[in-house]
């Protein structure tokens, strides 16, 4: 249907209103979403009400939420905690099951509560709405919850040797802790001439650097972890290990064995000496008493004559003769003769000797021939 030539200006006028109202009526048709509050912070244990709201045209037989949330402890892993969908609402089969809910109708208000709150629940949570024949896509509202919680309980531990003149480093950690939570060291008893410095490695991990340990570094280390919420400690005892138990108890060790080696020499060596000395004397003492022996046996004759021999064994010279040679017939050969050994001459009490002690007499030898006639006999 074509406008009149004069009518031309009016109908272009009438054909822009038209295509502006049917912009206007596009626009209308879809869903605005809004959140009261972008950030929500809740203790741990406690209930959090994270809002969320939307307006739409159209009938809500369609009507489509879904709740999903960046874990803040694994952002690249997004899961889904609530929806609603055909008129349902649609637990998701994951940590929030049993703890989501929507606050309201969810005709009403797509807000969420989320009840018995954990440090895994903090995140970036969005709302998604649709509701067709409104504008097919989504409007999403963004709300950030933080939830806070105390310092778990660190774990202190040590790394490095205790020995003087050494290194180590203490570590103390938390698994749990919103906001970060700040550490401390503290010496007991404190030493004010050696301030204690702390270095961080991370959010939940503080380091204590000890440099050239000396007996005064010795004592017990306390480690506190703290925030808005609470704190927690532990603590390490430190035993610094003195000489001789390093290098210089080698040294020690060994000069001592050493030194007892060389005693144990010198007591060998003696004893070795004081052994061959024995029997040196032993053997000595045997020959002199072989000596002596032989000398208490020996013959003594003052002269040499055939006849009677009287020999004196051992004891005393004899007053008398040793021996007495006689002979009945002279120029005649060895006719008789007769051997007497004199026994010990026993003594009487004051020193003086029994002359009339009994001679030992021995059986006579065999005559080996004549012998000169003697010229007398000895008296």
């Amino acid at each position: 249907m074509g406008c009149p030539a004069k009518a031309k200006g009016l109908c272009a006028r009438f054909l822009g209103f038209g295509i502006l109202l049917l912009g206007c009526g596009t626009a209308s048709l879809a869903v605005r979403v809004s959140v009261a509050a972008s950030s929500i912070q809740v203790v741990r244990g406690g209930s959090a009400l994270l809002p969320c709201s939307f307006q739409t045209t159209a009938p809500l037989d369609r009507l489509n939420i879904i709740w999903t949330v960046d874990p803040s402890s694994d952002p690249g892993r997004p899961q889904q905690v609530l929806s609603y969908e055909g008129g349902q609402v649609v637990e998701s089969v994951s940590g929030f099951t049993g703890r989501a809910s929507f606050a309201f109708p969810p005709t009403a208000s797509a807000t969420l509560l989320l009840n018995d709150t954990r440090g895994s629940d903090s995140g970036r949570y969005q709302c998604s709405v649709l509701n067709p024949p409104d504008n097919q896509l989504p409007n999403i509202g963004v709300v950030q919850l933080t939830v806070f919680v105390p310092p778990s309980g660190p774990q202190c531990w040590r790394e490095g040797d205790s020995g003087e003149g050494d290194g180590l480093r203490f570590a103390c950690s938390v698994g749990d802790g919103v906001p970060h939570p700040t550490f401390t060291w503290e010496k007991i008893p404190a030493d004010a001439w050696h301030p204690l410095v702390t270095t961080y490695e991370g959010d939940r991990r503080a380091l204590l650097t000890l440099h050239n340990v000396t007996s005064s570094a010795s004592g017990l280390y306390r480690c506190t972890a703290s925030n808005m919420l609470g704190s927690a400690s532990c603590a390490l005892e430190l035993h610094v290990h003195l000489p001789p138990d390093g290098a210089t108890s080698l040294v020690v060790g060994i000069a001592l064995l050493l030194a007892m080696g060389t005693v144990l020499l010198a007591l060998m060596a003696l004893v070795l000496w004081l052994h061959q000395r024995g029997l040196r004397k032993q053997r000595e003492g045997a020959h002199h008493d072989h000596d002596d022996e032989e000398s208490h046996n020996e013959i003594r004759m003052d002269s040499f004559s055939l006849g009677r021999l009287r020999v004196a064994k051992g004891g005393p010279p004899p007053a008398r003769p040793l021996w007495v040679f006689t002979s009945a017939a002279p120029n005649a050969t060895f006719a008789h003769r007769e051997w007497r050994t004199t026994a010990a001459t026993p003594t009487l009490p004051g020193g003086t000797a029994d002359p009339h002690a009994p001679l030992e007499e021995e059986e006579p030898l065999p005559a080996p021939g004549p012998f000169p006639r003697p010229t007398g006999f000895l008296v």
